[in-house]
């Protein structure tokens, strides 16, 4: 049973390249994590409580990974080619229903293969690494 007002999960996106760039995973479950420290500027007029500056962190990174189904042959040779190498390139990860983008420099690393034998999906888990700035594009839905 579905809680009112929450966001129902939903399926992730992975376009490889600027603007409407080319779909490399149909579908896939992700965590997406945005890391950065916030600012301390604690100081003696502090009253010993700490005070982080508003509306700033340091060093953010994105990091989504999860599992995804790829495709074709072509984008799992292609997304596989940037992980083994280290090669940043232009990602935009698309939150299905919710219409929710984060698009910018992304590294795929940390990748492993289930390759089953009875014909199904073959299912990676991986992680996408930012690098410089990432655009989010707040849900639609």
């Amino acid at each position: 049973m579905s809680t009112p007002g929450a966001i129902q999960g939903t399926t992730c996106v992975i376009k490889k390249g600027t603007g409407a760039g080319t779909q490399i995973v149909g579908q896939g479950e992700f965590t997406t994590t945005f890391n950065g420290a916030v600012v301390d500027i604690t100081n003696k007029s502090s009253g010993g409580f700490v005070e982080l500056l508003d509306g700033s962190t340091t060093s953010q990174q994105v990091v989504a990974a999860g599992t995804i189904v790829y495709n074709s042959d072509t984008d799992f040779e292609a997304i596989r080619a940037d992980a083994y190498s280290g090669t940043q390139d232009d990602y935009t990860i698309v939150y299905g229903t919710t219409g929710e983008t984060l698009s910018g420099k992304f590294t795929p690393n940390a990748m492993s293969d289930a390759m089953p034998t009875d014909g199904n999906a073959v299912m990676t888990s991986i992680t996408f690494s930012s690098s410089g700035t990432v655009t989010r594009t707040p849900q639609t839905a």
